[in-house]
């Protein structure tokens, strides 16, 4: 590559003069010359406008959507923790949808996917929450309080937290521990150092 200079291309146009004589082909048949007709300017043309500030009733319906995200989210987390609870201490058979949640159809199993580190216990449960919550707020600590309220409506939509099965209320009060830090922190940075 030493020595050799980058070349760049520019398109060089060249006039020339017809001939005069022609040759018996090109008396047959019909010169061909390129042309040029310019256009008309358009008037729908379709430009880049920056977005637009939304209204106080578009903002008011993102409000409603990631409330009811929120508390939908509570009440079919807390919902299905309470079936298993019920399939752990025998007094509901849960099989059908102890599959679809990836948990075994016997209480035995049941009581293992509640548990401390099974996938439906007060840890795991809580975490899925509050990791929902930070997405929907999209890490604005001011969207807390309204996050907080709508999982108090999901788990108020299951029942009374003090009709509950234990493993529901603890993970009530571990979603609410969570989003007192949250508020206090602005992330969930260190919050299990501090448990």
């Amino acid at each position: 590559m030493n020595g050799i200079k980058s070349i760049g291309y520019t398109p060089v146009y060249k006039l020339t003069e017809k001939s005069t004589t022609k040759t018996q082909t090109e008396q047959t048949t019909a010169p061909k010359t390129d042309t040029f007709t310019k256009s008309e300017p358009q008037e729908n043309i379709t430009t880049y406008e920056p977005p637009k500030k939304l209204s106080a009733e578009q903002i008011d319906a993102l409000k409603r959507q990631v409330q009811e995200s929120m508390q939908n989210l509570a009440k079919q987390m807390l919902g299905e923790q309470y079936e298993i609870a019920k399939t752990a201490d025998g007094t509901v058979d849960f099989a059908a949808l102890a599959n679809d949640l990836g948990i075994g159809t016997t209480p035995e199993a049941a009581a293992e996917a509640i548990s401390e580190n099974g996938n439906w216990g007060v840890d795991a449960v809580a975490t899925r929450l509050i990791d929902m919550a930070i997405n929907l707020s999209g890490g604005d600590t001011s969207k807390i309080g309204m996050l907080r309220e709508a999982v108090q409506k999901g788990f108020a939509q299951v029942g009374k937290l003090e009709d509950l099965p234990e493993v529901c209320q603890q993970t009530y009060d571990e979603v609410m521990k969570r989003f007192d830090y949250l508020e206090q922190n602005g992330s969930m940075e260190g919050y299990n150092e501090e448990k």
